[in-house]
């Protein structure tokens, strides 16, 4: 089926570049829902079970040997003080009506994780949904090991729950008035900056400028039909960091499924919902300064009622800034849809949507920043539909996976989720017992780009931080582990100039080392010498760099402290130009102290500290100070040291030369 603006679709028969990885990750609980599992930003796999939340954090370290994800695993258990309703109180008839997992017992039956930058630590937040519809945010503690709940969204309807039972008259009210409040669906937008703007001091109506801040939102479906968004100021520490909440009243009786529509330019263009009765809508919104704005002028996307619910959409910008494309999945058909927002509208530009995909209806979905549809259906098959755009409209092509999926994966799938890069795909899946109907859940990964691919996207000079593609460096590493050797434009970049890929030289001298002394006896030793070498002069650069940064910085008590006095000493002797650097009168140097020995600490080394007794110590990555407070900070991807903001004994440095999370040889995440 396709409409008249459009190509027909067709099926394709060639390899799509799919590959299954070999690595099976069992879970020890069963299923209560479909749609279970969300991959972060931060290269963390939760899926959803009766019992709790699986959380798979999946290392990247530089450290690490081995083809299979090496993967530290943690999990949320379902809190005890939720109860489960007698099946008295279970309204069955309304559970079908509204398309919902019947079930007596409770259980997670939703996650989604947040964007990077919302929590304190610059990490991503868990949100999960149950099946008695609480809703709540939740973030690892430092040391990644332990869950602690941060938000619980009834409390931020609590004063509204209120006033509604106090001017409430009877019990059908007040239940109508939970009913309300009762989430069913959620989607986090990603982030965007607001300016902050504050009132003047001495009375006056005037406002003055503070900044930029950053913002992010979360749209919750209820159960009543409507659509709540809340606004949070980043990062979210507890109820007081929602700045806004706003309400999207719809017609329809049930909202199946929520996707934000968002081009290229922040912040978020708008939101689409789609319903039960097979519907599909996209409510524009307005971000400003002041204040967030949901307009009336919705635009229909779809609107033949055929009572097929939309289970699942995904969008993602498109490279023209003001187009977007969004997928939706009803029963086994897959729908694509091109928007453009213009001002405060969006208009509908082409449509295409496919013939079954699957036998029975489509239980995960997502889409892949190529442009390629990844679903699972409830028949144990997987389908890869790949979008096409032409200046006329969009086509699609259907893809088989190269892959026996009734042998490779368990019979039923529960969800779909592509890692940040569109590296990795992982699925959950399952295999029911007919005897005790005990689902037993597994998570299978499947490779869905191709190394050249991966090598150019890590090669530009627009990638970022290598923080922010953890999925394609964990695709290299596990390839040289395997192969024993660096695709060969990689291997020219390790050895090329330092200020073109610095971080990404500076990861791949710490994996080369890693993997040559891996081989044991095999190793060379020349091999090692000469990677060391270049290492502590790739190692070299980046120290300077970051402290002519830390120098240059103006309107700080910078210069003021004795430490930074040293670096700028150390600059000097090395030969390196050091600007911008505030008029400072010359004092005799002061080296740092052994807190074993009470020897002195020359600065002689950007890595290592050692006493004139020989006493050892890291040296931090932000201030270049030894780190002889415990504990401390390691980078995960490279393994260098970091002082903790608050660790007794930080303040002997510049506080703010600790305030970042961001390691200053790799580029990854401090924790």
């Amino acid at each position: 089926m396709t409409d008249s603006n459009t190509p027909e679709v067709t099926m394709t028969h060639q390899a799509t570049g799919v590959s299954l990885h070999p690595q099976v990750i069992p879970l020890n609980h069963e299923t209560c829902s479909a749609d279970i599992i969300d991959w972060s930003h931060d290269n963390h796999v939760a899926v959803a079970t009766k019992k709790g939340v699986y959380c798979l954090a999946l290392q990247s370290s530089a450290a690490l040997v081995g083809s299979d994800f090496k993967i530290k695993k943690t999990f949320l258990q379902f809190p005890e003080k939720t109860r489960n309703k007698p099946a008295s109180e279970v309204d069955l008839s309304q559970g079908y009506r509204q398309g919902e997992v019947l079930a007596l017992e409770n259980g997670f039956r939703m996650v989604r994780w947040s964007p990077l930058g919302c929590g304190a630590d610059g990490r991503c937040l868990l949100t999960t949904l149950s099946l008695d519809h609480s809703l709540a945010l939740h973030s690892l503690t430092h040391k990644q090991l332990q869950w602690q709940r941060l938000l619980d969204f009834s409390l931020l309807d609590s004063s509204c729950e209120d006033s509604s039972k106090e001017t409430s008259g009877s019990t059908g009210e007040r239940n109508s008035t939970e009913y309300d409040m009762s989430p069913t669906n959620m989607q986090w937008s990603d982030t965007f900056y607001k300016t902050a703007v504050c009132s003047v001091p001495d009375n006056t109506a005037s406002t003055s400028e503070l900044g930029q801040e950053r913002h992010v939102m979360l749209a919750v479906a209820m159960k009543s039909g409507h659509v709540t968004v809340w606004e949070f100021k980043c990062p979210i520490v507890n109820n007081a960091s929602a700045v806004s909440t706003s309400k999207i009243e719809t017609t329809s009786e049930c909202i199946t499924s929520l996707a934000w529509v968002q081009d290229r330019n922040n912040p978020p263009g708008g939101i689409a919902v789609g319903h039960l009765d097979g519907t599909i809508s996209v409510c524009p919104m307005t971000v400003n300064a002041r204040s967030t704005a949901i307009l009336t002028t919705r635009t229909v996307l779809w609107k033949e009622q055929d009572l097929l619910a939309i289970t699942f959409m995904k969008s993602r910008p498109l490279e023209k800034n003001d187009r977007s494309l969004l997928v939706a999945s009803k029963g086994p058909h897959v729908m694509c849809f091109e928007v453009q927002k213009s001002g405060d509208t969006f208009t509908l530009l082409h449509t295409v949507w496919t013939d079954a995909v699957h036998s029975m209806p489509i239980s995960g979905l997502d889409l892949s920043a190529d442009h390629r549809v990844y679903t699972c259906g409830m028949d144990s098959t997987m389908t890869v539909t790949v979008i096409t755009r032409y200046e006329s409209g969009l086509s699609v092509e259907l893809e088989p996976l190269p892959i026996n999926t009734h042998n490779a994966l368990l019979k039923r799938g529960y969800g779909v989720v592509i890692s940040r890069n569109s590296v990795y795909l992982g699925c959950a899946s399952g295999l029911t017992n007919a005897l005790n109907q005990v689902v037993k859940l597994q998570v299978n990964f499947l490779k869905i780009k191709s190394q050249e691919d991966i090598t150019e996207h890590l090669l530009l000079p627009e990638t970022g931080r290598l923080a922010c593609n953890k999925d394609s460096i964990e695709y290299v590493r596990q390839r040289f582990s395997s192969n024993l050797s660096l695709a060969p434009r990689l291997q020219t970049a390790m050895y090329e100039e330092r200020n073109t890929h610095p971080h990404l030289q500076f990861f791949l001298l710490k994996l080369s080392i890693t993997m040559e002394k891996g081989k044991g006896e095999l190793a060379s030793a020349e091999t090692v010498k000469n990677l060391e070498e270049r290492l502590a002069r790739v190692t070299t650069f980046l120290a300077v760099r970051h402290m002519q940064s830390i120098l240059s910085r103006e309107k700080t008590s910078l210069s003021m402290s004795q430490h930074v006095r040293t670096l700028e000493e150390w600059l000097k002797k090395g030969g390196h130009s050091v600007t911008d650097i505030q008029d400072m009168t010359p004092v005799a140097e002061q080296p740092e102290v052994c807190r074993l020995c009470q020897g002195p600490i020359r600065f002689e080394d950007v890595r290592m500290a050692t006493c004139e007794n020989g006493h050892s110590w890291e040296r931090c990555c932000l201030s270049f100070a030894a780190c002889q407070v415990v504990p401390y900070r390691k980078c995960e991807l490279c393994g260098a040291a970091a002082l903790t903001k608050t660790a007794r004994g930080s303040g002997d440095v510049c506080p703010q030369l600790l305030m970042s999370n961001t390691c200053t040889f790799c580029s990854g995440n401090l924790l």
